[in-house]
């Protein structure tokens, strides 16, 4: 065999071994994007129940989220334990809709969280008054989304 033909042979072979390099880098990434997904799902998830449960043991709360907060009755510190919970409720649904978006979670993330908005807290005064609050750090088309959802069309400013 010629040093030509062996220098053949060698760049055959580099070849192969890159190509089966990069095959195997793209399959690495691949797993690794599959695992971040999960574990950002099983995050989202996490929280929730972490707030369920919390609502199920803290009776003076479940008793709270029980009142009728369509009227005026929520005063002072109920008025703002309330913002503080819807608002916390929007901020869950921000990063569920980014990481739907981005493709790092299932569209049901989001059906979740607007399950529990769609319940009626934010049609009360205090919930107008927290979306009014938040929607400021949000884009048109999430706006827009929201709005539609929650209320039924999109709202003046």
């Amino acid at each position: 065999m010629t040093l030509d033909q062996i220098a053949n042979w060698a760049q055959i072979l580099e070849a192969v071994i890159l190509s089966l390099s990069i095959v195997f880098i793209g399959a690495e990434a691949r797993q690794t994007l599959q695992h971040s997904r999960t574990q950002f799902g099983h995050g989202l998830t996490d929280r929730l129940y972490d707030r369920y449960f919390a609502i199920s043991r803290d009776a003076s709360f479940s008793e709270f989220l029980v009142k009728d907060w369509s009227g005026d009755d929520l005063q002072g510190e109920e008025y703002f334990r309330a913002l503080n919970l819807l608002g916390a409720d929007l901020i869950d649904l921000f990063d569920t809709y980014d990481a739907w978006k981005e493709g790092l979670v299932g569209r049901m993330h989001v059906d979740m969280r607007m399950q529990l908005i769609r319940l009626g807290a934010f049609l009360s005064p205090v919930g107008r008054a927290t979306w009014d609050h938040w929607k400021i750090t949000r884009d048109q088309e999430f706006c827009d989304w929201f709005e539609t959802e929650v209320y039924g069309n999109t709202l003046s400013n």
